[in-house]
């Protein structure tokens, strides 16, 4: 007459196996990890030179608004000054083109006096930033489809471990039936409690016996029982139940 705790045992391992491929398709290759990285990091980067852009385009954008409306009350107030019919008035158009032509100054610059002015650094602020932005555009490109070719490579991976995981979970479930079900079915509620493993086998020690899953030193009276196998025993430290082998 077959050891149903035996049969057990065997079952155990199988389920054992099962999880191993369940941790083996969960498990992502490093190859895979690193390309995902390096695709989220450049995505990333191009979001944030894009937003980076979108601002110096406005900034632009809002200092050349002004310029147009300031060269416009220049020739506006230019107008006014030829048509002033006092000195007075010709000398308050001339402090108010004046004070125009330096704004214009300081938004346009002016090579005879040095002055760079607001618009050139966004000028060149936005020229760098678009060629910054075209080469992570073509290191995206080149790394979208390496990625994708990982992924579908890791997908095959997992569908044929899931394949795997299937013929070997029919074959356990057969193993399964061969066992008086109370005892698959408090196996089975230990091993989920326990996260792996519902029995365990006893071993001696040089002073008695001891439990191989914790390793706890048993009662006497329990080895007993586990010896006499005519009751399903389980461990009173770790609650698994307990074989004393073959």
């Amino acid at each position: 007459m077959s050891d149903p705790l035996a049969e057990l045992n065997r079952l155990q391992e199988r389920d054992l196996e099962l999880d191993q491929i369940r941790e083996d398709q969960s498990r992502i290759p490093e190859d895979l990890a690193q390309a995902r990285l390096h695709l989220r990091t450049l995505e990333d980067r191009l979001a944030d030179l894009q937003d980076q852009l979108r601002e110096v385009n406005l900034a632009y954008h809002k200092v050349e608004l002004e310029l147009q409306d300031l060269k416009s009350k220049r020739e506006k107030a230019r107008a006014a000054q030829a048509q002033a019919s006092s000195a007075k008035e010709q000398t308050q158009y001339g402090e108010q083109i004046r004070q125009l032509d330096d704004r214009i100054e300081e938004i346009e610059g002016s090579e005879k006096k040095n002055v760079e002015g607001q618009m050139a650094p966004l000028v060149e602020q936005i020229y760098k930033l678009e060629e910054e932005l075209a080469q992570v555009k073509a290191q995206v490109d080149e790394a979208r489809p390496r990625l994708e070719a990982l992924e579908a490579a890791n997908q095959q991976r997992v569908n044929d471990l899931e394949a795997t995981y299937q013929s070997q979970k029919a074959d356990r479930d057969r193993l399964a039936a061969t066992i008086p079900a109370p005892i698959v079915k408090e196996y089975e509620s230990i091993r989920k409690a326990r996260k792996g493993t519902g029995l365990a086998r006893m071993a001696k020690t040089g002073n008695g016996y001891r439990c191989t899953a914790c390793n706890v030193q048993l009662p006497m009276h329990v080895a007993q029982q586990i010896h006499q196998a005519q009751k399903v025993v389980r461990c009173p430290s770790c609650g698994r139940i307990l074989w004393k082998g073959e």
